[in-house]
């Protein structure tokens, strides 16, 4: 079983929007001429395009996250953090877009939402993106909140994490909101000694007794052959591999095989790779049953 990196975009282009921002001072109080902003936990300020315009509004980031967060709460869902490695997989995007001249989650020559998280070192179950040109921070959030894919995006309860990048162009503000289910990254181990606990866990809840838990040097070797086959020379009565995001879910075809009261032992081996099928990364785990 192979999980699934979840991933939905939105882009919303307001009518009007020039006329609007340029009616707003083009140098803030808060920021010198020429100057670009950066706020604490976010990423240092990249580089801006050779164009006018393109220095970071930090104001602007943190005020968006306070509206997303209050909207967040008010919708029964927990608050969102600010994420550096997030934020700066945004800046370098809406740059991107100004350097093309385009509104798009993916200009020509760019990596995808899932590419550009990865190489940010951003470990995740699943992400989304909003993009949104508008003439103000508050009025932008209401804009994305008015739209129903963009609103989804912002109230997803799976999420943990968002990186924020906002910056002004010919009077224009453009937002970037990279979201993310962030995960924990395990060593090996600790990954066995998570899913170990499941299982204790899932036998506890069907009334069976403990499974005893064994080494099998073939559970690790498997494992850490991630997409590759290998030969069982163990005498286990059931082998099952799978791979997931988050390795203390544990997906049904697994669950099925705990609640089985003919087994009585368990061998478990987990590692965390990067393959073709999970650029993000995934725990290759392989059950061995007794």
């Amino acid at each position: 079983m192979r999980m699934r990196v979840l991933k939905t975009v939105g882009i919303l282009v307001l009518s009007g929007v020039s006329a609007l921002a340029c009616e707003r001072a083009d140098v803030r109080a808060d920021m010198p001429p020429g100057g670009s902003a950066a706020s604490p936990g976010v990423a240092g300020a990249v580089p801006a395009n050779n164009g006018s315009g393109g220095d970071f509004d930090a104001p602007a980031a943190r005020q968006i996250l306070t509206l997303i967060n209050t909207a967040r709460l008010q919708a029964g869902q927990s608050p969102l953090v600010l994420d550096e490695a997030l934020t700066h997989a945004a800046q370098t995007h809406v740059l991107e877009m100004l350097r093309h001249g385009a509104l798009s989650h993916q200009v020509d020559g760019e990596s995808s939402l899932s590419e550009r998280l990865t190489r940010n070192g951003v470990h995740f179950s699943r992400a989304a993106e909003n993009i949104v040109l508008d003439f103000s921070p508050e009025h932008a959030e209401q804009s994305l909140m008015a739209s129903d894919d963009h609103r989804r995006n912002l109230l997803d309860s799976s999420f943990n994490t968002v990186g924020i990048a906002a910056v002004w162009e010919r009077c224009q503000l453009y937002v970037v909101q990279d979201f993310a289910r962030q995960v924990p990254k395990y060593e090996a181990g600790q990954a066995e000694d998570l899913i170990a606990q499941n299982v204790a866990l899932l036998r506890t809840q069907t009334r069976l007794p403990q499974l005893k838990l064994v080494k099998d040097p073939d559970a690790s070797r498997a494992c850490a052959g991630a997409n590759r086959h290998f030969s069982y020379l163990s005498n286990a009565r059931y082998v099952l591999s799978y791979s997931n995001t988050e390795p203390g879910a544990i997906p049904p075809s697994a669950a099925s095989l705990i609640a089985n009261r003919q087994m009585k032992d368990v061998s478990i081996g987990a590692c965390y790779a990067r393959t073709e099928k999970n650029p993000s990364g995934a725990y290759f785990v392989t059950m061995m049953f007794y």
